[in-house]
Formats: structure tokens, sequence, C-alpha cells
């Protein structure tokens, strides 16, 4: 059984403890940042991945031959058997050619348009291949050198590997920055919680005195710190998606790109709302019980040194 000295402090501790202590306001705002850049961290992950899926998607299905000009053959004849058997080859859609007017566009911004027209540009072919069974292009490419050798496919395997690579440069900085996001915010936990508990001192020191233990005292403090992640977590949140709505609908044009790309987190694609709603609520979840469990190590810690 428990004293009357103890009941007594245990039904009165909630109104003994300070409430709305600078400490855990400016804990509030400060976690209410740390929350907001994780918002935008993972969005930031969340778009890079669809990007770079959308990308690899289109260049996985994709492929172009080059037909280069060659003074002993006929560079329209070349095209037409390029076409027939591209034409002929299962798992190919469509095989579009390009005139040279197309050809010098996409040199222009290299070499510039002056003086193209005497020289050997070579013709261009857009194939589109079908994703479900696409062609075996190793075997395509060996038997368009065969058939004409000034043709040459060309995959984008190579820029699909760079895109992946990029993808993954960034994918690693996001985590690191929601790696240093939460050590700082670990930081400002554990200065609360002392900033809490020397506050809190006198309050301490009678509820030793009426027969508290460690425990005790720290659940009264958990619900400030459960509190305080609460509102940081819901604020943060409340910001983030804020910023990401005023760019996905800014009519600004240098923000474009961004506006783009931020409003596409309002359309998610279909087989992918739970797993990217979950990444956001995740956020000030986990900001909130970093709070308390922070909170509760910190505070039983600093508890023990005072005795």
């Amino acid at each position: 059984m428990s004293s009357p000295d103890i009941d007594t402090a245990e039904r009165q501790a909630g109104s003994i403890l300070q409430k709305g202590q600078a400490s855990t306001r400016a804990l509030t705002v400060v976690m209410a940042v740390m929350v907001y850049l994780a918002v935008l961290a993972v969005a930031s992950l969340i778009l890079v991945e669809r990007a770079v899926d959308n990308w690899a998607k289109g260049l996985a299905s994709e492929a172009t031959v080059q037909v280069r000009e060659d003074t002993n053959r006929n560079i329209d004849d070349d095209i037409k058997a390029v076409l027939g058997l591209l034409t002929q080859t299962p798992g190919i859609i469509a095989a579009v050619p390009l005139d040279r007017k197309a050809s010098e566009d996409l040199l222009a911004p290299w070499i510039g348009a002056e003086g193209l027209e005497g020289l050997p540009i070579p013709r261009l072919i857009r194939v589109t291949a079908d994703r479900q069974s696409p062609p075996d292009f190793g075997v395509l490419e060996k038997t368009l050198q065969q058939a004409v050798p000034v043709a040459t496919l060309d995959t984008h395997r190579r820029w699909e590997d760079e895109l992946r690579q990029m993808a993954g440069t960034i994918t690693t900085l996001s985590m690191l920055a929601l790696g240093l996001i939460a050590l700082c915010a670990t930081a400002m936990v554990v200065f609360a919680a002392r900033a809490v508990l020397d506050a809190n001192k006198p309050v301490i020191e009678v509820l030793y005195l009426a027969g508290a233990d460690d425990r005790f005292i720290v659940r009264q403090f958990n619900a400030q710190f459960l509190i305080a992640g609460l509102w940081a977590g819901a604020l943060g949140l409340f910001l983030g998606a804020g910023t990401l709505f005023l760019f996905g609908y800014t009519r600004a044009t240098e923000f474009n790109g961004v506006a783009t790309a931020a409003r596409g987190l309002f359309y998610l694609p279909q087989g992918e709302e739970w797993r990217e709603m979950l990444a956001f609520l995740l956020v000030p979840i986990l900001a909130t019980l970093l709070a308390v469990v922070t909170a509760r190590t910190a505070l039983t810690r600093m508890l023990g040194r005072l005795q």
C-alpha cells in the first residue's frame, strides 16, 4: 500500500509542475522547424524517386538508330533498309525517321545553325519498344550492323545508369540531412529537459521528501514533452505541406520546374498512395517519439545525479 503522502503528491503533481515554461515553448518551436525540414527532405526523396523511375521507364522503352552518311552509299536506301528491319523485329512498336532538318535542329545548340547545309549530318530513327516484351537489343544491334554497316543502335543504357547514380547520391544526401535533423532535435530535447529540471528543482525536492521515486517524477514531465512533440509535429507537417502547396501552385515562371514537381505530390500515382502518405505521417510521429523517449532518458539520468 502506498502512503497518504505519496497519494497526495501523485494527485497534485500535475498542478504542482509549471505549465507552458519557456524551455518547452522553445522546444516546440525548434522541433517544429526540424519537422518542417524533415518533411521537405522526405518530399525531395519522393520526387527524386518518381523522376528517376519515370525517366528510366522512358529510356527503357525507347532507342535511337543513327544512320551515317557515306559517299559510297545512298542514305535514303539505308534508312529504308533499317526501317524494314525494325518493323519486322518482334518487340518493336514503332520506328519513326527524323528528317535532316530535325537532325540539324539537334546540332544547332552545340555548333550553331550556320553552315550545316554541307555537313554530312547523320539521320536519326526513333524506335519505340514494347515495355512488356522488349526486343533483345544486343541481337538487334548485331543484325543492324550486318545489314547496314553505317547504322548504329543507341539504347540509352548509359544515361539510365548515370540517372540512377545521381538519384542514389541525392538519396544519400537526403538521408544524411534527415540524420542531422534527428541529431539536432535530440540535442535540443536534452537541453530542454535540463532547463525544465532546473526550473522545477524545488518541486522535485518536495516530491523526494514525500517519498516519490525517479520514475514517478519522470512521468510528471513526460506529458509536457509529449504535448510539445505533438504540437511540433503537427505544426511542422502543416508548414511543410503548405510550402509544397504554395510551390506547386505558384505562378512565378522562375519556379516552373519546382512547381511542377511539388504539384505532383498532391496527385499520388495509383498503388503508391499508402506508402507516400505513410512517409509524411511518420515524420511527426517519429518526432513525438523522439521527444518523449529522449526526454525520459535524459531526465532519468539527470535525476540520478541529483540524488
